[in-house]
């Protein structure tokens, strides 16, 4: 039997064909253009195709009931907030994604965010080419002695809480579904949100976009913070009201910001948040090194076609529908 297989990501496969090539020996493979789809063109073709590896497509409740064939849901890294989970699991469909692949990529992402922060790289660079040689602005700052609150203190978290303290820094953390004993063995303290953020020099979010999560850092939790802090952003843009944000560094209420993803991505030319003189930014590229993209794409590449050939699938995001009555897939 020959599968349809749709790929969105524009990144999968391109540095790495002999994965392509793979999916290509199962079926037809096409490339979906202009991704991330809306989820008014996914409604259009998903019943067309055995199998999708995602992006960041709008794979909602309508969407998914409309894939009268798919098998197969590979989410193409580890946010699963553009996937309504519970229906695909209703409809018996696999969701695979790519956890951890890319934690080491994401947390040293995060310290280079941060170093280029405190040290005004992106500023003296700037100036430099510009034939300058002058004193900066304003003096750079050391990171050893400084207070790192990790908001999450998952895999990514606890890679930076390691970092972090190779360099000098006291960790702090809040994470509701940690347990204190874990957080010990780290060498970190765990705190409410608010007493993190009125204790830290520098903010970091490593935390899933959920609906409790949505805008966890607004106006409150900004004006709590101290007047030279910085937030780091590595995880989604929601968990941020980025107006909140933009009012707070116009205020000065915060010191800087550092953004690798965005509410609205890309964001608008001119939209003011890219435009601020203490805001570095980066194009949600985070997880996109050769070494995570090799991990993500071998693990998504080796979940599809373990399931188009009737085998169980490693990385599965909704393990209860591998025994669902629903469940498309009748493995060997």
């Amino acid at each position: 039997m020959r599968f349809k297989i749709l790929i969105t990501p524009r990144s999968f496969g391109v540095n790495y064909p002999d994965q392509l090539e793979r999916l290509e020996k199962l079926g037809e493979v096409t490339r979906a253009k202009n991704p991330p789809l809306k989820a008014e063109l996914l409604a259009q073709i998903i019943h067309e195709y055995d199998a999708i590896i995602a992006g960041l497509d709008e794979y909602t409740a309508s969407v998914l009931e409309k894939a009268e064939k798919l098998l197969i849901l590979a989410r193409y890294g580890v946010g699963l907030d553009n996937i309504d989970l519970k229906k695909a699991t209703e409809l018996g469909i696999i969701v695979t994604y790519t956890p951890s692949a890319n934690a080491i990529s994401v947390a040293e992402h995060t310290l280079a965010l941060m170093l280029s922060l405190v040290k005004n790289i992106v500023h003296s660079n700037e100036s430099v080419r510009r034939g300058e040689w002058v004193e900066q602005r304003e003096l750079s700052r050391e990171l050893h002695g400084k207070i790192l609150g990790l908001v999450g203190l998952g895999k990514i978290g606890s890679l930076v809480a390691q970092m972090a303290k190779a360099l000098g820094m006291t960790v702090i953390a809040y994470d509701p579904y940690l347990k204190k004993e874990d957080a010990e063995r780290l060498g970190v303290e765990l705190l409410p949100l608010d007493k993190l953020l009125q204790s830290s020099d520098i903010v970091s979010l490593h935390v899933p976009y959920s609906r409790e999560t949505h805008h966890m850092i607004g106006e409150r939790e900004l004006s709590m913070m101290k007047k030279d802090a910085l937030i780091i952003n590595t995880a989604r843009g929601g968990l941020i009201d980025e107006r909140a944000l933009i009012a707070a560094l116009k205020k000065r209420i915060i010191a800087g910001a550092a953004l690798d993803v965005f509410e609205i991505e890309p964001p608008p030319p001119n939209y003011e948040l890219i435009k601020m003189d203490n805001v570095l930014v980066t194009p949600h590229a985070a997880s996109h090194t050769r070494e995570a993209v090799r991990r993500m794409t071998e693990m998504v590449t080796g979940d599809v076609e373990a399931v188009l050939r009737g085998d169980k699938p490693k990385y599965v995001a909704n393990p209860e529908v591998l025994y669902s009555d629903n469940l498309r897939v009748k493995f060997r």
